[in-house]
């Protein structure tokens, strides 16, 4: 590849668009639109994240999901012109959104499905005073989040109770590392980050066979530590590094928060996770606290030996339940 790996397009067969957001940023999207008003399915990768996606913090001085999330649902409804549709036609239904996600993706889908979707509505915290009220905020962009796909999580709070199971939180060093920004940026850069972005794939693949050569395939991981070494001084490490301090604290009290008063994901929800990683089987126990009564909710772990990165080692397994899941709406 000799064109920058921040303006490169990945995939040709789709438009690519860069769009200006409310927070400063700049979103990068990829998209098809039949033109026929259908649901829109929304797909959120996790890290890395390329510096186009680092000023949402950086100019809000907000790390959470909902500060991000707000600037993916801006770009998304500007891409896809939905308020116009429905000044121009008001009697129009909110265009339909069906957010899927992995990793750190699969957490911003969380927080955009409870603050959409919850009976009780979701009050601005003291995390994101600046940001304007969640229910608001959808009505505004005219979207309506209807279905839920999560890859390899469980809700934030739920994946830090598990560091009371070692097996689990050796699985997770890298949470209460990056958490501690201050140490983490230096670290990483003494190590090297091309170094550190190889050493985590290759010790968060599974063990099957062909899973290493999958998450390596096209030369996947050269273009993470690429996206990993953009940025001015190593600001795509730093604001990494502050997306898990929030994880860590202001985005664990939002959960608290949450259950006390009853928000809760109310629309249907799939979750794959993988069986080595742990990020299956207990979040299928815990559902009921993290969804609503009568949400349907289904968990499966993936086995045969796959590892964390999911849409690349079980592309086929994870692919065939997404697409049996996305049929409910007609897609």
């Amino acid at each position: 590849m000799t064109e920058s790996v921040e303006t490169y397009n990945f995939y040709p067969a789709l438009q690519r668009n860069v769009t200006p957001t409310a927070s400063g940023s700049e979103v990068v999207s990829y998209t098809s639109d039949l033109g026929n008003g259908g649901p829109i399915l929304t797909l959120i990768h996790g890290y890395p994240q390329s510096s186009f996606i680092t000023p949402i913090s950086a100019n809000t001085g907000n790390h959470t999901k909902r500060a991000v999330d707000h600037a993916l649902l801006d770009a998304l409804a500007q891409v896809f012109d939905t308020k116009s549709s429905s000044s121009s036609s008001p009697s129009l239904p909110p265009r339909q959104v069906i957010l899927a996600g992995h990793d750190r993706g699969a957490r911003i889908c969380h927080r955009l499905a409870v603050d959409a979707t919850s009976k009780t509505s979701s009050p601005n915290s003291s995390s994101s005073p600046s940001l304007p009220e969640p229910k608001f905020f959808f009505s505004s962009l005219n979207i309506s989040i209807t279905g839920l796909i999560m890859l390899d999580i469980l809700p934030t709070k739920s994946q830090w109770d598990f560091f009371s199971v070692p097996s689990l939180s050796q699985n997770h060093f890298h949470w209460p590392l990056l958490a501690n920004v201050d140490l983490a940026v230096p670290m990483i850069t003494a190590f090297g980050i091309d170094k550190w972005v190889r050493g985590g794939h290759l010790r968060l693949a599974g063990s099957a066979s062909n899973s290493i050569t999958r998450v390596m395939s096209d030369g996947a991981v050269d273009i993470h530590v690429k996206l990993f070494e953009s940025g001015n001084n190593g600001e795509t490490i730093k604001w990494t590094c502050e997306d898990y301090k929030a994880g860590g604290q202001k985005e664990v009290d939002e959960q608290v928060e949450d259950l006390s008063k009853g928000r809760r994901v109310e629309v249907d929800t799939s979750g794959s996770g993988s069986a080595v990683d742990g990020d299956e089987g207990e979040g299928g126990k815990k559902g009921d606290q993290w969804v609503g009564d009568g949400v349907e909710l289904e968990v499966v772990g993936v086995e045969d030996g796959r590892g964390h990165f999911l849409p690349e080692e079980a592309y086929d397994v994870v692919g065939e339940r997404v697409v049996r899941f996305l049929e409910r709406f007609g897609l």
